[in-house]
């Protein structure tokens, strides 16, 4: 007997087609999550360079503060009758009184926020304590 092609099932097709559709829709997802773990590791990479940038930025700035503080020592000096070595002296001690300042507010800062794992082990206490309830009961016949 010939079969006709009346004769196959009617959702054969629709069958063939889901599945091919399947397919296309995995290979899709497959590709686009592979472009965005490719657009990640990239944009990764630029902030790295970015970071290693603005790093060696700060070290210049900071490595030539002293030299700014000198230049303005030498043009300052005389005025107010205060010589060079005295607004040296000047500069040295806004300096450290802004570095002991910032230091002290933010170590009271840390101290404030640091909780150093108390959350968690208060909730891991908790859950010793509801085991321990939970055993008691089972033990007792409840």
């Amino acid at each position: 007997m010939k079969i006709l092609p009346l004769d196959r099932p009617l959702l054969a097709n629709v069958r063939a087609e889901l599945n091919a559709l399947r397919d296309d829709l995995q290979e899709l997802v497959l590709a686009r999550w592979e472009l965005a773990q490719l657009e990640i590791e990239s944009d990764l990479r630029a902030a790295k360079r970015l970071a290693i940038v603005w790093v060696a930025a700060v070290l210049m700035v900071l490595t030539s503060l002293p030299l700014v503080f000198v230049l303005l020592a030498d043009v300052l000096a005389g005025c107010c009758d205060i010589p060079r070595f005295g607004w040296l002296l000047i500069f040295v001690a806004g300096l450290l009184t802004a570095a002991g300042a910032g230091s002290l507010l933010a170590w009271r800062r840390f101290r404030r926020s640091f909780v150093g794992l108390a959350e968690t082990l208060e909730e891991c206490r908790e859950d010793l304590l509801w085991l321990r309830e939970k055993a008691e009961r089972k033990g007792d016949g409840g």
